[in-house]
């Protein structure tokens, strides 16, 4: 079962004495039984003599396998399963001579409730019939749910593939259709074209009732027909994202210097779906939030979660699918790099969105985030096992990997970068490639050895934290590892990374113009006035200025100067109000670093400077002094801004602007201001009581309403905002009220979320939002925590198939605890249990109550007296 590999010779994969070229195979779902039948013909090479054949299945039934060699038939005399390899051996009693043959299987399987391999969705129709939708998710290892495969993404073939359906319903596939036949009247096939040379986990189709919105590709040498493909009554909701598609391929194939490689783009919105979205090769599907929006009715936060999802998987339709990792060690090869130039996508065709600055404070601090925890891993993990791979599916895979590339790519330039990258696709177009082959592409290109730079970034687990001390007018810069648990030992502490310094303004006495940092330390002269480290927060590490440093960094924000840009100003955020969580600073260093915020309008800052404000509130919750004080802190940090920005959405109010108005008032609902809260209670009343009135909750602004008129209310407000989940029409809109209904303050009505949370009432992947605001809700956090406990046999049941989030159900409820006893408790709980799924999920929410605790235990009191002393 072990092929033997050179870079890790423990994976779990097939033999290799027998390989695929091309699966011709037939699909014949039945929507109302919740099962399909199917049958493959496999070309396949037998490369040695064989009596058995090896391939992945699972939950399939087989009712029988030949081998067609020439004119002789043979037929496999018995199978086997493995239920843990997750295989069937095909066995022979006569030896199958080495050359080409084909491999023919019927089987059977379930159209399963999972959200994994060929599933079912369900909804509603408009007149409130149930109904199901067929549609499938194959990655990382589930198109052996489907059909019989060699489920390996290095073991790349062609597909034609045909749907049998009835007469009412659309198939939709990987290609466009070549014919469609009438098998009876009731029942049609489709058939669709070969696809090019791809991995089985990029192969998709959906069956169903849809319609969709259509656009097509303008400045391309062979124009590309773009569709969104929704369910009755939602096409117009598909409007922006099918705009703004072609204009992303026009940009892909313009960078990648390779035109889009299929004939069309199909994307597709599910009701029921696990991930955000998956980058099937021109089937891409859709969490429905991720890909629907109504300018009318939406919360434009999800304007900006559509356009950055549909560019995150148009660039994979090249970095992925086109060139594919090699296996699943190099996933963040596809998802790192996807996430960055997906970010490079939406800041070109939407410049006043900030984009950069929001990757900063999103998608960096989230790799950061989890990279300052001990039970992180590298960026490049070896995998083993399938049980292994969709843990690694995570914000290392995703931010971090995003992040080192943006480091790399202003390093480089971008475009020398990006050269580098047209250089790696023409290379390695329709196969399998490694980190060591998009280095080698780099490098060729740059003249510079990249790997040299990037290694340990990427096979080292971790970060550095860059400390700067100031004397006699000499700056001392001295890399170590950073942990959140400020305890880094001797032997975590022995990689030096190459780190790009960027101070500004430039010293003279430092040479290199890329100010690469490749020692443990280094001096220069102090600068006049203030200065920055990691200018434009470029590189992926902490700093930790001296207070002489940020004093003058304050002042320069304070009034308003050019050397501290949007990038600096959050990222100093950040960096300030890590260090304090991780005890390298005090909390009240980050305090006081915020007075000199008071000027600050942008968007993207106040969202950073309202959580990490919000969270100190949140952790320090048990001491209900301390508690009231930082809210009485965030109560003024937000007055005036609550006075300038108001309630209404002036028309044709800046994006930016929009998206402030809601910062603000959701951190000022949360700290308890009077007027806000007052305001609140006002509009939901009319709200609530008059469907007409409905344009005075704008949106944006809905949760954040719900929330507090949730905290300041009781069973009345609970059941409104309990009823406006259950009649509203649109998936986001029910996100919204999930999202809020864990604000509730009672116990018995906190109960009541908590169940609906795992009732038929909530998609299984909507869990998440229920959890996220009973997290947020320092009267539940620690129910919600006995809640996942109780209900653990359910909730393990329901998600032991998916990406993730069983991992979550776990990370949420104690996301935001400080109790050390804790600790003991979730140890105890899952001593016994099956955690393979998600161990590193529970390592590092173990990890994060630790440093919760830590940080309450030691600076509970001298923040106490830091606002006291202030008269907060």
């Amino acid at each position: 079962m072990c092929k033997n590999n050179p870079t890790n010779p423990n994976r779990v994969v097939l033999p290799t004495n027998v390989t695929p070229s091309h699966y011709t195979l037939t699909i014949t779902p039945d929507l109302k039984e919740y099962t399909f039948s199917g049958y493959v013909e496999i070309n396949i090479d037998i490369h040695e003599p064989t009596k058995t054949i090896l391939i992945n299945t699972k939950e399939l039934t087989i009712t029988y396998g030949r081998v067609e060699i020439g004119e002789t038939t043979h037929e496999a005399s018995s199978t086997s399963f493995d239920e843990h390899r997750e295989t069937t051996t095909f066995t022979f009693d006569q030896e199958l001579p080495k050359g080409p043959a084909v491999f023919n299987i019927l089987f059977q399987g379930i159209l399963n409730d999972k959200m994994a391999g060929f599933y079912r969705s369900s909804y509603k129709d408009a007149e409130g019939n149930a109904k199901v939708m067929g549609v499938t998710q194959f990655e990382a290892t589930e198109a052996r749910r489907a059909f019989p495969c060699w489920d390996e993404p290095a073991v790349k073939a062609t597909f034609s593939i045909k749907l049998c359906v009835p007469s009412e319903l659309v198939a939709l596939s990987n290609m466009p259709v070549e014919q469609i036949t009438a098998v009876e009247p009731e029942e049609m096939t489709y058939h669709f074209e070969k696809t090019p040379i791809m991995s089985t986990y990029l192969v998709a189709w959906a069956v169903g009732e849809f319609e969709y919105v259509e656009s097509t590709t303008t400045k391309l040498e062979n124009p590309i027909t773009c569709r969104v493909y929704t369910l009755p009554g939602l096409k117009e909701q598909g409007q922006f994202a099918v705009d703004i598609t072609p204009k992303i391929l026009e940009y892909f194939s313009e960078i990648f210097g390779t035109a889009y490689p299929l004939p069309k783009l199909d994307q597709i919105a599910v009701p029921d779906f696990d991930m955000g979205a998956m980058e099937n090769w021109g089937l891409v599907t859709y969490r429905t939030v991720a890909l629907l929006f109504d300018e009318k009715t939406s919360d434009l936060r999800f304007k900006e979660q559509v356009a950055s999802t549909v560019a995150h998987e148009l660039a994979h339709q090249w970095f992925g699918n086109l060139v594919t990792m090699e296996w699943w060690d190099h996933l963040w090869l596809n998802e790192g790099f996807a996430t960055w130039v997906g970010t490079l996508a939406v800041d070109h065709i939407f410049p006043e969105w900030d984009t950069w600055p929001t990757f900063i404070v999103t998608d960096v601090q989230s790799g950061i985030a989890l990279d300052s925890l001990r039970s992180s891993h590298p960026i490049e993990v070896p995998v083993s096992d399938p049980h292994e791979i969709h843990q690694i599916f995570d914000a290392i895979s995703y931010s971090k990997g995003a992040s080192v590339i943006r480091m790399l790519s202003n390093w480089l330039t971008v475009d020398v970068f990006l050269a580098g990258i047209r250089r790696y696709l023409k290379k390695h177009e329709y196969s399998n490639a490694t980190t060591d082959d998009l280095w080698n592409a780099l490098s060729e290109e740059s003249k510079i050895d990249v790997r040299e730079f990037m290694n340990t970034w990427t096979r080292v687990i971790g970060i550095p934290i860059i400390d700067v001390t100031e004397a006699d007018g000499v700056v001392s810069v001295e890399q170590h590892r950073y942990l959140s648990t400020n305890d880094v030992k001797p032997e975590e502490d022995e990689t030096i990374w190459w780190v790009p310094m960027g101070v500004h303004p430039k010293p003279a006495s430092i040479a290199d113009p890329n100010q690469t940092l490749k020692s443990r330390s280094l001096k220069f002269e102090v600068p006049e006035g203030a200065y920055l480290l990691n200018k434009n927060y470029s590189g992926v590490f902490r700093i930790n200025y001296p207070p002489s440093a940020i004093a003058r960094i304050g002042e320069a924000i304070l009034s308003g100067s050019d050397l501290v840009g949007l990038s600096d100003r959050a990222g100093l955020v950040a960096d300030i109000s890590s260090l304090a969580k991780s005890g390298h600073t005090e909390t009240k260093n980050f305090l006081e670093l915020v007075q000199y915020y008071k000027n600050e309008d942008s968007y993207v800052v106040w969202n950073l400077l309202a959580q990490r404000v919000a969270e100190i509130g949140a952790i320090f919750g048990a001491n209900e002094t301390v508690h009231q004080q930082v809210l009485h802190f965030q109560r003024n940090l937000v007055d005036q801004m609550v006075e300038k920005l108001g309630w209404e959405f002036p028309e044709g109010e800046d994006y930016l602007t929009s998206r402030l108005r809601n910062v603000i008032l959701r951190s000022a609902g949360r700290a308890g201001h009077v007027a806000t809260v007052a305001e609140a209670k006002r509009r939901f009343k009319i709200f609530a009581s008059d469907a007409s009135q409905e344009s005075i909750l704008h949106p944006s602004i809905r949760q954040t309403a719900f929330e507090m008129v949730l905290t300041n209310g009781g069973e009345e407000e609970f059941r409104q905002v309990l009823k406006y989940f259950r009649n509203a029409p649109k998936q986001d809109q029910q996100v919204v009220a999930l999202l809020a209904l864990g604000a509730v303050q009672q116990p018995e009505l906190i109960a009541e979320v908590q169940e609906l949370a795992i009732s038929k009432d909530v998609r299984p992947q909507d869990i998440t939002y229920v959890l996220a605001g009973l997290s947020a809700n320092a009267k539940a956090r620690l129910s919600t925590w006995e809640f996942v406990k109780k209900n653990w046999t359910l909730i393990s049941d329901r998600y032991k198939s998916s990406m993730g989030l069983l991992g979550l159900c776990v990370k949420y409820p104690l996301a935001w605890l400080a109790d050390k006893a804790l600790v003991q408790d979730v140890t105890e709980f899952f001593a016994e249990k099956d955690t393979k799924d998600f161990q590193r999920a529970l390592d590092q929410a173990i990890e994060g109550l630790n440093v919760n605790s830590a940080w309450v235990e030691r600076e509970q009191e001298s923040l106490g007296a830091w606002l006291t002393a202030n008269k907060y």
